[in-house]
């Protein structure tokens, strides 16, 4: 399926996407490399695009992340062009005016397309989502005149959890044909959203459905002898996942990978990567198969009921 219009030229979007908050700030709880240099950060943007990666997922808050992705899809001379996705960051409370909001959204577009050298970014999604339930079918009509005058070809939003309260409140609006991407964390310890509903709604939708966080962050990379002390809660369910991939004979990030690149409904895999060797072993892991359906049954079990602290990256910090 194609992302976008025959106006932005544009490719396929491919099965995977290529983060880049990790070339534009230090990220991941099992970064042992830093933020990569701007040729470090460029080869390994080259290796996605060499290995079919066709989307790369950015945002206004991701540092140089957007400025990058700008320099290096004008750098391609072939066509069609990557498809770039920005995340549109706001600060926005209850005392927040509609004109205040519409000035901030008109600036913030204008100053991402700036950065990525685009007339029309291809995807652009609300960072924080719960302003549609703020401002409602007001915010719809604000961001539907950018698509109109050819700023923006798909909005969307990018689900900060899972949580069914939140979701209900700007569901509603969401629903609208103009949110048309969708992305959020998914991974196999986290069965928040497929227990809750949440997932179902989305999926029956018909919304291009972005899954990210597949790793957890990294932290499914690290064994429970090498956890900080701030996450040594994490421990007991990493080693019941280790487990399970060698149940499968699988590699944990096989697994993991396996677990969401099968579900049904999943239109794109956004990963990250600070090597060049990480973006090749994730290309390589579209041909990993299915986990077995006995196997997935357990999984989703053993956690049912995974303690809040763990699953919830932004959490992790706060016990240091």
């Amino acid at each position: 399926m194609n992302l976008n219009r025959d106006r932005t030229g544009a490719s396929t979007c491919s099965p995977l996407t290529l983060g880049t908050v990790q070339l534009g700030v230090p990220y991941g709880v099992a970064n042992r490399s830093g933020q990569p240099d701007v040729e470090h950060a460029n080869k390994i943007l080259a290796a996605a695009w060499d290995g079919g990666i066709t989307c790369f997922d950015t945002a206004n808050i991701y540092g140089s992340a957007e400025r990058l992705l700008g320099e290096f899809c004008k750098q391609q001379e072939r066509k069609p062009k990557p498809i770039v996705i920005s995340k549109l960051y706001l600060n926005a409370d209850s005392s927040t005016s509609l004109k205040e909001f519409e000035d901030a959204v008109e600036k913030a577009i204008h100053e991402t397309q700036e950065r990525l050298q685009m007339d029309c970014i291809p995807g652009l999604l609300l960072h924080r989502p719960h302003v549609l339930a703020q401002f409602g079918s007001r915010l719809t009509d604000i961001l539907q005149r950018h698509v109109k005058r050819g700023h923006v070809s798909k909005f969307g939003v990018s689900l900060l959890n899972s949580d069914p309260g939140p979701f209900a409140e700007m569901w509603p609006e969401l629903q609208k044909d103009l949110y048309e991407i969708v992305q959020f964390p998914a991974n196999a310890m986290d069965q928040r959203m497929k227990t809750n509903g949440v997932f179902d709604e989305l999926r029956i939708s018909g919304k291009l459905l972005f899954a990210r966080s597949i790793y957890l962050q990294g932290l499914f990379f690290l064994h429970s002898d090498e956890l900080p002390d701030h996450l040594k809660a994490c421990g007991p369910w990493l080693i019941r996942l280790h487990r399970l991939a060698e149940q499968e004979g699988m590699s944990v990030a096989e697994f993991a990978f396996s677990y969401i690149r099968h579900m049904p409904g999943i239109f794109s895999i956004v990963f990250g990567a600070e090597t060049v060797d990480q973006v090749r072993e994730n290309v390589a892991m579209l041909d990993v198969p299915p986990i077995r359906e006995q196997t997935i049954e357990e999984l989703e079990r053993a956690f049912a009921e995974v303690p809040e602290f763990v699953i919830t990256p932004s959490l992790w910090k706060a016990s240091k």
